[in-house]
């Protein structure tokens, strides 16, 4: 059963309200859950945290929802959230391990729901 346009707009701005309050949490979370030492996991949950935020926050205005492409940014952001912490050298550090990795599956998913809900998208 396909959606209708307003149950489309509606899954885009909630999965895009989501990603915002996802990336809002990862600026503070180096700070909340003391990791605030450890320079690499503090850097990337910061950028990272932003320009999730931005990316989603420019799905949720009137054209912005009409336009996939950040949300697929932020599937490949989540991903790579995933895999930051052995790649940047910080898996010793529980706390950032575990943030980054269960952040980063939540990101994917609430990007991968809103990128599928995009209205006007092409039904495969």
């Amino acid at each position: 059963m396909a959606m209708t346009f307003q149950q489309q707009q509606t899954s885009v701005r909630t999965a895009n309200g989501l990603d915002v309050l996802a990336g809002i949490w990862l600026i503070f979370a180096p700070f909340i859950l003391g990791y605030s030492a450890v320079t690499a996991a503090v850097w990337n949950d910061i950028i990272v945290g932003i320009v999730v935020a931005v990316l989603a926050i420019s799905r949720t205005t009137r054209e912005g929802i009409k336009v996939a492409w950040p949300s697929w940014v932020n599937v490949v952001i989540g991903i790579w959230l995933i895999f930051a912490p052995f790649i940047l050298g910080y898996s010793f550090v529980s706390a950032a391990l575990w943030n980054d990795i269960i952040l980063g599956i939540i990101v994917a998913a609430l990007a991968t729901w809103g990128g599928v809900s995009t209205p006007g998208r092409e039904e495969m």
